[in-house]
């Protein structure tokens, strides 16, 4: 486990820094005095913090506060989150855990631009909560420093994470999630030679897998490394029991000795194991691990036990409860009499027999038991089952009513522009009509001449328009989008001056002086600007010299197009459809303005009015410049 990483970096810090190198304190001294660089002055007060730490930790903590206030008078961040962070490490040495939070929470405050500070934070904040047992916040903050290992792309520091993630997991008791990030960080590790992490991580994953031959090859694996670096070490102590323990499971079981693949024989893997624990009892009584002692006792209890020493085995097992009682205050509730006599022995032998018979009469109800829950376990399957056929049939519903809704809304939208934009070249063709059918009098023959004329035009128009219309409708039916291109808006103005030939009275002016283009939709844009110009139009009636003026222009960063009229003007209320989505228009008005509020949605241009009483009304489109 890291914690022990820590445990050793430690050990080795303490013997370095034990007896203080007086000649580089002494020139870190100097520089502090006579440098004029104030960030090197506190570089220097962080080494001295750190040289200080392990032998006079009050000395170290004083240079970290003159480190802090230098980096405030200068407004350095990066030596604020340092001396913090080294003010932190000062106190977790020291089991510390609420100054040492605090001070790393000072660190991440100003660590923002420095991610390996506010990494080695966030991993040693995970730490304190986890030996305090606080696991959600350990995984929430090792996570954090994981996705800031990731960003930097330190695959060291990822293990670190990695690992310390599956030992919070496995205390979740969530041990697949473990093995999985065990795995992960044992493989970075492996690739960077780092062998202290790599025996630990071996030890961990044996202890975890229930496949005796790979426990064996992880656990041997780990042997190997701490024979060679540090058999003394408590990982290496734990080792070594594990180890031993699995050899006992062995040596009990035929079917483990076949599935493990070793070739001793049990009075060999016996004595293997013995030397094994006698190591670890050994190392446990030097190192005062009493935890580990207390375990290698156990396990010659039960070697003994195998062996059929019973006295010994009575022995170690007294002494493992006394050591147990102790440790866990259990007040001798489990207390074992030193030795007991061979008749006491034969005694629990047969009670064991007993035991064994009273299992076999109850192995017939558990197989029952056990076809029971097969039983309920197929059914369950099929009631799953069914319930996912049926989840999956209302998703494909689902999908289909959506499909369909977005059908009936893009038939609306077409029926609307339909509607619109027919509805007053039909009306001015119906009007030419009736004036011909119903008043014929009142017109001359140069009359009679010029509206048979107009009624051509407006009619070869009409039929214009309506091809025009009715393609772009035939293909939006599928998939009512926008296809967006470079649109020339003389071409445009005037095609839309054609639809609206008929009405001659209107003067229709043109202003496109910057020879403006737009990348947008040429159907939407015309939709779209027919529509104002038709309202434009109406509004226009009563008024002597009526005038549209179609005007386009360009800025740095925007295009325009205006559509201005000398009418009447209107009450910003007739205007709400082009800005409120929950308006709702009438058929009979061709869905109008709330038809141009979807299709300007849809180009992404950004409409605005502006509507005088008596004086008319300007309407400007605006569109983002490519």
């Amino acid at each position: 486990m890291r914690n022990f990483l820590v445990f050793v970096l430690l050990l080795v810090s303490i013997n370095a820094f034990s007896q203080l190198d007086k000649n580089a304190v002494d020139s870190l001294l100097n520089i502090v005095a006579t440098t004029k660089v104030d960030t090197t002055k506190v570089k220097c007060l962080l080494k001295l913090e750190y040289a200080y730490r392990f032998v006079d930790y009050k000395i170290g903590l004083d240079y970290a506060a003159k480190a802090v206030k230098l980096s405030e008078t200068i407004k350095w961040d990066r030596g604020l989150a340092l001396a913090y962070h080294g003010m932190g490490n000062n106190y977790l040495d020291r089991g510390e855990h609420p100054s040492a939070l605090k001070m790393y929470n000072k660190s991440l405050g100003y660590s923002q631009k420095y991610p390996k500070v506010r990494l080695s934070s966030m991993m040693n904040i995970s730490n304190i909560y986890l030996r305090e047992s606080n696991l959600p916040l350990s995984l929430e903050y090792i996570e954090k420093a994981l996705k800031i290992a990731e960003d930097i792309k330190d695959e060291k520091e990822i293990a670190f994470c990695y690992y310390q993630i599956g030992l919070i997991n496995r205390n979740l008791e969530k041990p697949e999630v473990a093995k999985m990030y065990y795995e992960k960080s044992l493989k970075i590790f492996r690739e960077k030679n780092n062998p202290f992490q790599v025996a630990e991580l071996t030890t961990f994953m044996g202890e975890m897998t229930e496949d005796y031959k790979a426990r064996l090859d992880l656990l041997l694996e780990s042997k190997s490394i701490w024979d060679s670096i540090a058999p003394e070490y408590q990982s290496a102590i734990n080792n070594s029991i594990m180890l031993a323990k699995t050899y006992l499971d062995i040596c009990e079981s035929d079917s483990l000795m076949k599935v493990s693949g070793i070739e001793k024989s049990n009075v060999e893997l016996l004595n293997e194991t013995e030397e094994l624990l006698e190591k670890a009892v050994t190392h446990s009584k030097l190192s005062d691990m009493k935890q580990y002692l207390m375990d290698a006792y156990g396990a010659l209890a039960v070697l003994n036990a195998i062996r059929k020493n019973y006295a010994k085995a009575y022995s170690y097992l007294d002494t493992y409860t006394m050591m147990k009682d102790s440790i866990f205050s259990q007040e001798n509730k489990n207390k074992i009499a030193a030795l007991e006599s061979e008749k006491e022995i034969r005694a629990r032998d047969n009670q064991i027999k007993i035991n064994r018979l009273t299992i076999e009469n109850k192995e017939k109800q558990k197989w029952f038991l056990i076809l029971g829950l097969v039983l309920l376990t197929v059914i369950g399957a099929l009631l799953y089952i069914q319930s996912a056929n049926r989840r999956k049939t209302n998703e494909t519903l689902k999908a289909l009513n959506i499909d369909l809704d977005k059908s009936n809304k893009t038939k609306t939208m077409l029926l609307g522009i339909l509607n619109h934009d027919l509805r007053s070249p039909v009306n001015s063709f119906i009007h030419y009509s009736q004036l011909q059918k119903e008043n014929p009098e009142m017109l001359d023959e140069n009359a009679k001449i010029r509206i048979e004329e107009a009624t051509q035009s407006a009619a070869k128009n009409l039929l214009s328009s309506m091809e025009d219309i009715l393609i772009w409708t035939k293909n939006q039916m599928e998939n009512f989008e926008p296809k967006f291109k470079k649109v020339n808006i003389n071409s445009t103005f005037s095609d839309i001056k054609n639809h609206f030939s008929d009405n001659q009275k209107i003067n229709i002016v043109i202003d496109n002086s910057d020879g403006v283009e737009i990348f947008t939709d040429s159907d939407f844009l015309k939709t779209i600007l027919r529509n104002f110009t038709a309202n434009a139009i109406n509004a226009l009636e009563l008024i002597e010299n009526p005038t549209i003026t179609w005007k386009a222009f360009q800025t740095n960063q925007n295009k325009f197009i205006t559509i201005t009229d000398n009418g009447l003007g209107n009450n910003v209320d007739v205007f709400k459809p082009l800005f409120e989505d929950d308006y709702k228009s009438s058929i009979k008005s061709g869905l109008g303005l709330h038809l141009v509020r979807d299709l300007a949605k849809e180009i992404n241009c950004k409409i605005e009015v502006e509507s005088i009483i008596n004086m008319g009304t300007k309407i400007s489109l605006s569109f983002k410049a490519a």
